[in-house]
């Protein structure tokens, strides 16, 4: 299986916890243990020897966000796993992204479309179109804009909320009552 990520889902993988923040699901609601259900999610797909489809806008994303020394060890890790694939921004990609935007003017306006601003449109289009031509099936994204974009293109999409908590985590996550 071949999925994509957006960054914030890299970052929940690799950042502290301390360091990303309470994620929220598509109502609002905070996500308990997301760093956890991550890290269980790409274990299971390394498990699965699936490959993981990072574009490089989104690693540009992560990097930024933490710093360039952290997004460069992250980097290594990504590169030395079997199941992480750092994709450029290429002919293919860019030619996916012509077709979203050429939909998009025929249609309805990319802003009303994804729900932000040209800036964050274009890296949006760009990580979406990096999975898509690599041939992802599901992508994985709490952002609306990318999620959009995904199902227009044929791909599963799965919010951090959708993804089970491991059971070891589980476990750990569960409050003493005392006594006995």
């Amino acid at each position: 299986m071949i999925v994509g990520v957006d960054a914030t889902f890299l970052l929940y993988f690799f950042a502290p916890p301390e360091g990303v923040g309470v994620p929220l699901d598509f109502a609002g609601q905070p996500i308990s243990m997301a760093k956890e259900r991550v890290q269980g999610l790409i274990a299971e797909l390394e498990k699965q020897g699936s490959t993981i489809i990072v574009g490089t806008p989104a690693l540009s994303e992560i990097m930024v966000r933490s710093g360039v020394q952290a997004g460069q060890s992250w980097l290594a890790m990504m590169n030395q796993s079997k199941a992480f694939k750092v994709v450029p921004f290429d002919a293919k990609s860019a030619i996916e992204v012509a077709i979203m935007g050429g939909h998009m003017v025929k249609g309805e306006t990319s802003k009303a479309a994804t729900g932000g601003t040209y800036a964050k449109l274009k890296y949006d289009r760009q990580i979406v179109a990096i999975a898509a031509t690599e041939g992802a099936t599901t992508f994985y994204t709490d952002d609306v804009g990318q999620r959009s974009l995904a199902l227009r293109l044929g791909m599963s999409v799965r919010g951090l909320a959708e993804i089970p908590i491991p059971t070891t985590a589980a476990a750990q996550e569960l409050p003493w009552s005392g006594g006995i």
